[in-house]
């Protein structure tokens, strides 16, 4: 899973995704929240800083709910810890029409996560983070859906979830998921509302390769 990572803020996004991925990025929200301007630590049930592109094309920064809430909801509140969703679970007639249409990336630099031992965390807690080798932004690769209130239509709100995956071997030593970290020459594709394929799309998600990652021991 991924329950926590640090994320840069808004101008350092844009000008990493301009020089990293050449995709130029705006401000301008797109009627979601405006984008968080200081660096954070995210944790679940907040808002985070997520780049998506709407059926314009253009590619835009915002801040949405860090968890998944489908439309249908009456009120924006799940009984479900959806912050993560399961690349298995993509197929599912909930989750395939966003994987088509709403998808985005939640940029960080680094993700966390806790040594678990049969499902359960070990005591006494252990926390590692995990980072690019050199460093470098990571492309979290996740689905997004826009709740619209019932009573109100001028009232929209965005969610997202993060894509995880079965973990590789530098992960599995410490839990049994992971995150999904877009290769670099499939940013562009996933930001493009006019790639839908579903095969396509599912191709796209492969874990990162172990070599890629280096893992510290997190002190926090």
């Amino acid at each position: 899973m991924c329950g926590s990572f640090t994320q840069p803020g808004d101008i350092d996004i844009i000008s990493d995704f301009r020089a990293r991925y050449g995709v130029e990025v705006s401000d301008d929200s797109g009627g979601a929240c405006r984008p968080i301007s200081q660096e954070l630590k995210a944790t679940p049930f907040r808002e985070i800083n997520v780049v998506f592109a709407g059926s314009d094309g253009i590619v835009r920064l915002a801040s949405m709910y860090w968890q998944l809430i489908h439309h249908w909801n009456q009120e924006f509140k799940s009984r479900y810890t959806c912050f993560n969703v399961r690349a298995d679970s993509l197929d599912k007639r909930h989750n395939e029409p966003l994987l088509r249409r709403h998808r985005c990336i939640v940029p960080a630099s680094m993700f966390f996560e806790t040594r678990k031992i049969g499902g359960r965390p070990v005591q006494p807690r252990e926390s590692y983070g995990f980072s690019l080798k050199g460093g470098g932004l990571m492309a979290l690769g996740g689905i997004y859906s826009i709740w619209h209130n019932p009573e109100d239509e001028d009232d929209r709100r965005f969610s997202c979830g993060i894509i995880t995956l079965e973990p590789t071997a530098i992960i599995a030593e410490i839990h049994n998921r992971m995150p999904f970290v877009l290769a670099d020459g499939d940013v562009k594709a996933w930001l493009d509302p006019e790639v839908t394929e579903f095969d396509k799309l599912m191709n796209m998600i492969q874990p990162i390769s172990s070599d890629e990652l280096e893992r510290s021991r997190d002190v926090c």
